[in-house]
């Protein structure tokens, strides 16, 4: 039987998953000594230990002095005997305290456990009086502890962890059993002052409730493998409705702090306090209590398998208070009775403190939750499926279709996808709707009515049937039902509504009766069916109505007269000129020049055919020098200019022939200088130019000659400049150029002497550039190349001076590279080239977790545009998360690779494809900088993108 007991132990202890390394307390909880961490032990974790203090400090015994000593004994004999009372002093003392414990993780938020307390002590005396002391070697059990955990369900990703804990104790104690050294406070009768544990004579029970905060420093991001612990509770004692006696209720608190120098060597340190409430001393009658607090402090070492060393000590800075006239080792035999009286302390002023403890998981984890197991888990941070390792499976569905891409049916798992798609999608990048998932071709592609052989293969007439019917036996040649969708010959190929000859001698007359007729012996040309379907000769060569000679020859005057087919050419009569257009009455042919000399004097053979009324817009009259211009008064012949210098006024000549009439509406009056150019009321003779320098200001005997009126039109004012051209407004005299540079912003002088209204054809504004041609917008100034790098995208600014729009054909955008091309898309930066080993900066993570910020995503974002780039098209990448040396080195490896596997998550929900990304996590094992300094660990928490083409 201990065999198989042997065996079942080794198997336990040899199957179980030890991992998760937490230091483990003297109630079999994750917490250090007496104080419980608010984190729990996890689900299905299992944990014993063995851990106590051992002390030799016997100044928990007041020497009371003089005879008194150390311990009065009181001795009673039953038999009649005299009493007997003799005084002791401890000359050694042993005194050890250990705790078994259990706990049992049921679920990641759930701990149970219980504790059985062993006591030793040993007190060695030397008596002053008649009785020694004896039975001061004994060793007992305490009172059996049931204790929970419950942790609330907080983020596992931030630093806090709260939980409440409580349970209760079960008398379970000898009493006659009892030692000097009382291990709680609440174990002191106040009455009877008995020095005792409750033990299973009374079933006195206690209960003890208490809530736990822990900050977890190694949650953070880099974070530092430090903890803190803080407690408070309470312990209240229920006696039995008959028992009377009292025992105290203690509040008690305590801090504690861990850390983890390696993954196998931890440091604590707690202090822990209990506050006893003063009660009277019946023995007394003065208030007593004590000042109860200690602090601990050792080395742990988490050994494989996990089994923990602890090894420590612990001190008490209070030891000057003490309970009066405490009674122990009580005995009540046949024979006599015994009680040992003392002052006494509860805590010594040191111990060492150690022991052992094991921990390890009975059930195989899961961590993401997927139901496989994280041992056989290849995606075990990513919720997965059974099927596929554990890993999440990619989309089954790209493009949305509802029929699976291949690699569904290729793992035969079309049952676990069945409610999103169905068969195998022979186009996965293309949305489709036939059978295969493919985009569905045109159904009629000749667009004749009748459908392609496709769709009838495919089933799919009732789909179309809106569309098209039939089978098409030539689909890409439009055809009729009749003929199967195939073309037929044209019966009628020159249209000429007679039939081609193969129409007669393949008997199809009937077959094409409303389209042609008869027998057409010029099937490439159009005729009418009087010429068997031939063209006939033009009969109207020049287009004049009058048919051409051959016409009368063939004796078909008549009929080309009277056509009764609509396609042939009218005509009548014969073409003197068939190859010259001409009118009837002149027998075809066309009419001379009948203005010769046009001088709008008909020649004399219009008058002579009668043809006045042909050319009445041309010509009127009888031109009797019809090669030589003149004018009609002097019937076509010329004379001379009535007013040669064209100054409305008629040479003398013309009064001189009594031509006034005729030429009346050329001229009047008589001019004194008929070959110089003259106004009226100076007799047609010159006079000076009012306005020599074309400047609209009169010249100044203008205005000595009263003459304005007469030139009112031409100018105005005096010109105190008449040679050189200046505006109305600075009188005639030249002023400065208004618009130096010709770029229609006016010189800073127009708006300095308030001439910007008189300029307001020529310029605007204001030019601060006044020899440089600048565009008003920017005050006259050249505006600088709007694309100095010549990518389509404008330099800042331009968008600064709100000039976009000027350039609109020139570039757009915003360019944050002005000096170096590139895309629209890229903001006119080039697309870098991914380097073979680049930190990726700004890429950061909620603290403690592989949760990235919103900036690290911003950040990889970019990172992904230019891995989707055509020029970096070919790339793959290596994804590397490093650590710094703070922490457990497999925590930190474990954080390193979850937070690369989120950056390679996080660039393939932008479309990087993960077949081109892979991710590693080295932890603390390749640092670049000193871990000794801030700055260094800085650097060293990183994440680098590799190239790995």
């Amino acid at each position: 039987m201990k065999r198989l007991y042997l065996s079942l132990l080794l198997f336990a202890i040899t199957s179980v998953y030890a991992s998760d390394t937490k230091t483990i307390n003297k109630y079999g909880f994750a917490g250090v000594n007496k104080t419980q961490s608010a984190q729990s032990l996890g689900h299905s974790k299992l944990t014993f230990s063995i851990l106590g203090n051992v002390t030799n400090d016997f100044s928990m015994i007041e020497d009371r002095g003089g005879d008194s000593q150390h311990l009065t004994q009181f001795l009673s004999y039953k038999n009649g005997d005299p009493s007997d009372t003799s005084y002791s002093k401890i000359n050694d003392f042993l005194g050890i305290n250990s705790y078994i414990s259990f706990g049992l993780g049921l679920s990641n938020y759930f701990d149970i456990g219980v504790t059985l307390p062993v006591y030793y002590e040993r007190v060695g005396t030397e008596t002053n009086g008649n009785s020694p002391v004896t039975g001061t070697d004994v060793g007992y059990i305490g009172n059996l502890k049931a204790d929970i955990k419950i942790r609330l369900p907080l983020p596992d990703y931030q630093p806090f962890d709260i939980a409440l804990f409580g349970g209760i104790d079960i008398g379970t104690s000898d009493l006659g059993e009892d030692g000097m050294w009382v291990r709680e406070p609440e174990y002191i009768n106040t009455e009877s002052l008995k020095a005792e544990s409750f033990g299973y004579d009374n079933l006195n029970l206690l209960f003890r409730g208490g809530g736990a905060l822990s900050i977890d420093f190694g949650k953070l991001d880099g974070g530092i493998p430090w903890i803190f612990h803080f407690n408070g509770g309470y312990r209240y004692v229920k006696p039995q409705d008959a028992d009377s006696t009292s025992y105290l209720n203690i509040i008690h608190g305590s801090v504690a702090t861990e850390f983890f120098f390696f993954e196998f060597l931890s440091l604590f340190a707690e202090y822990y306090m209990d506050f006893m409430p003063e009660f009277k001393n019946s023995s007394n009658g003065k208030d007593e209590t004590l000042n109860l607090a200690e602090l601990t402090g050792a080395l742990v070492f988490h050994l494989p398998v996990g089994l923990d060393v602890h090894i420590g000590g612990s001190y008490s800075f209070v030891n000057d208070q003490y309970i009066n006239n405490l009674t122990a080792y009580h005995i009540d035999d046949d024979n006599h009775t015994r009680t040992i009286t003392y002052n006494g302390r509860i805590v010594p002023e040191y111990s060492v403190y150690g022991g052992i403890t094991w921990s390890g998981f009975l059930l195989p984890q899961d961590r993401d939750d997927d139901t496989v197991v994280d041992e056989e888990d290849s995606c075990p941070d990513e919720f997965g499926h059974i099927r596929n390792g554990g890993c999440p499976f990619p989309e089954p569905d790209i493009d949305g279709d509802g029929f699976c891409d291949a690699w569904v049916s290729e793992k035969g798992l079309l049952d676990i996808f069945v409610d999103v798609c169905k068969g195998v999608d022979e186009c996965p990048n293309e949305k489709g709707e036939g059978k295969d998932g493919c985009p569905l071709d045109n159904p009629d592609t000749d667009a004749d009515g009748i459908c392609d052989p496709w769709v009838k293969q495919k089933k799919m007439s009732k789909r179309f049937k809106g569309v098209c019917k039939g089978v098409d036996s030539c689909p890409t040649q439009a055809g009729p039902t009749t003929n199967k969708g195939c073309p037929q010959d044209n019966p009628d190929v020159d249209s000429d509504g007679i039939c081609d000859p193969w129409v007669s001698q393949k008997d199809k007359l009937s077959d094409f009766a409303n389209l042609c007729k008869g027998y057409d012996n010029c099937p490439g040309e159009a005729g009418p069916a009087a010429n068997k379907g031939c063209p006939w000769p033009d009969p109207d060569t020049d287009g004049d109505g009058l048919c051409d000679e051959w016409v009368i020859k063939q004796k078909m005057g008549y009929f080309f007269e009277n056509p009764t087919d609509s396609t042939v050419k009218k005509c009548k009569s014969v073409d003197k000129c068939p190859y010259e257009f001409g009118p009837a009455d002149n027998e075809g042919c066309p009419f001379d020049n009948p203005d010769t000399d046009n001088d709008s004097v008909c020649d004399q053979w219009v008058a002579l055919k009668k043809q006045q009324d042909r050319f009445v817009n041309v010509c009127t009259g009888s031109d009797k020098c019809p090669t030589e211009a003149g004018l009609l008064i002097n019937n076509g012949c010329p004379v001379e200019d009535p007013d040669i210098d064209k100054d409305s006024l008629c040479a003398p000549w013309v009064k001189e022939k009594g031509m006034q009439d005729q030429f009346k509406t050329i001229c009047k009056g008589i001019d004194n200088c008929p070959t110089e150019f003259g106004p009226k009321f100076n007799g047609g003779c010159p006079i000076d130019d009012p306005d020599p320098d074309k400047d609209s200001v009169c010249a100044s005997w203008v205005i000595e000659k009263g003459m304005l009126d007469q030139f009112k039109d031409v100018c105005k004012g005096s010109d105190k400049c008449p040679t050189e051209f200046g505006p109305v407004f600075n009188n005639g005299c030249p002023v400065a150029d208004p618009d130096p540079d010709k770029d229609s912003v006016c010189a800073s002088w127009v708006t300095e002497k308030g001439l910007l209204k008189e300029f307001e054809s020529v310029c605007k504004g204001a030019d601060r550039c006044p020899t440089e041609v600048g565009p008003i917008e920017n005050k006259g100034c050249p505006l600088e190349d709007p694309d100095l790098d010549k990518d389509g995208v404008c330099d800042p600014w331009v968008t600064q001076k709100k000039l976009l729009s000027k350039f609109v054909n020139t570039c757009k955008g915003l360019d944050r590279c002005p000096l170096d091309s590139g895309s629209v898309e890229s903001n006119g930066c080039p697309v870098k080239e991914i380097e073979e080993n680049v930190k990726l900066e700004g890429v950061t993570f909620k603290s403690g977790s592989s949760i990235l910020e919103s900036n690290a995503k911003k950040v990889l974002k970019v990172i992904a545009e230019q891995l989707l780039a055509p020029e970096n098209a070919s790339v793959n990448i290596e994804i590397h998360g490093h650590t710094d040396n703070v922490g457990r080195p497999a925590k930190n490896k474990k954080l390193s690779l979850q937070r690369a596997q989120s950056v390679v998550n996080y660039l393939a929900s932008q479309g990087v494809p993960k077949k081109r990304m892979k991710a590693f996590g080295h932890g603390d094992e390749e640092p670049v900088a000193d871990n000794k300094t801030k700055e260094g660990r800085e650097q060293n928490r990183r994440i680098e993108m590799h190239r790995a083409e």
